[in-house]
């Protein structure tokens, strides 16, 4: 009689009814409805996470030089400018680029809409001068930036001590995680290759590489038992990222703008976050510019 009760009450959670969700009511209480409901709209934003067409190896991942692609070959300016066509659809008011020297920056944009200067390999270049020269366009915003890390490291002492990964919580762990990207980004090297620009761009974007990438920060060098891992992330990676999108604030994009940021793909997933979590802005995908 024990073992039936038992049952009868082990198996009564299961005849109770699902409690119904009101989902129309859930949505009337999306936060936007409040924060967008005013008279300050959103600035389309367009992120164009790039690789280096120069291949200045400065990353951690060395590309190898027979799996360079040559963006000026004739083949690859064709696609460069097809490339340029896409983005165009998006109407773009101003351009911001991996670039902190404005005044330099500047200069050479204004020789080239000159016609003294030919473009370089750089994808700020390529792709920044390119499109901002087609849509007259009377400048380009430099908007990188040294992290706090950087900054003031001759004045912290103690800021060098941070790279220094004595404690790993687990250095077997770092070394795998660091081999499995190794052979990702090895095997992307060839992947690029194969695809035209158009298709690189549209694969960057992919969310599921954007993900991954920002991964790698996460799996070596930074789970240590003294918190040198994640003090070190947050006042170099996440702190550049962090002012990269402060100096864009700064130049006070307006709801009319509609504003295309061009930086290395692995700044992507940060200034996708701020991005995206910013009520002042919306996304537009680059894929969507393809329909």
């Amino acid at each position: 009689m024990k073992k039936i009760t038992a049952c009868i009450f082990t198996l009564f959670p299961l005849l109770v009814p699902a409690q119904q969700v009101d989902w129309k009511k859930l949505q009337s209480l999306q936060p936007d409805r409040i924060l967008l409901n005013g008279e300050r709209k959103p600035t389309k934003v367009l992120l164009l996470g790039t690789f280096h067409f120069g291949y200045p190896n400065l990353d951690g991942h060395k590309t190898d030089s027979s799996k360079f692609i040559d963006v000026k070959s004739p083949q690859r300016q064709k696609e460069i400018q097809e490339l340029a066509d896409v983005i165009k659809r998006f109407k773009p008011t101003r351009i911001y680029i991996e670039s902190s020297n404005q005044p330099w920056l500047d200069s050479l944009y204004g020789e080239y809409m000159g016609g003294k200067y030919q473009l370089g390999r750089n994808e700020i270049y390529q792709l920044g001068f390119r499109i901002a020269g087609q849509m007259k366009h009377p400048k380009l915003y430099a908007v990188d930036t040294w992290p706090f890390s950087a900054e003031f490291e001759k004045k912290y002492k103690w800021i060098d001590s941070l790279w220094d990964y004595s404690k790993p919580v687990d250095s077997l762990r770092d070394k795998y995680w660091d081999k499995k990207y190794s052979q990702m980004y090895t095997a992307g090297d060839s992947v690029e290759t194969t695809l035209t620009m158009l298709e690189n761009f549209l694969l960057m974007a992919e969310p599921t590489t954007i993900q991954r990438m920002h991964g790698h920060y996460l799996c070596g060098g930074f789970n240590t038992l003294d918190n040198a891992g994640p003090d070190a992330m947050s006042i170099w990676w996440y702190n550049r990222n962090l002012r990269i999108f402060n100096n864009i604030l700064t130049t006070k994009p307006s709801a009319e703008d509609r504003i295309l940021v061009l930086f290395g793909n692995g700044h992507m997933p940060l200034l996708r976050h701020c991005f995206y979590s910013s009520p002042e802005f919306e996304i537009v995908e680059l894929k969507s510019l393809l329909k």
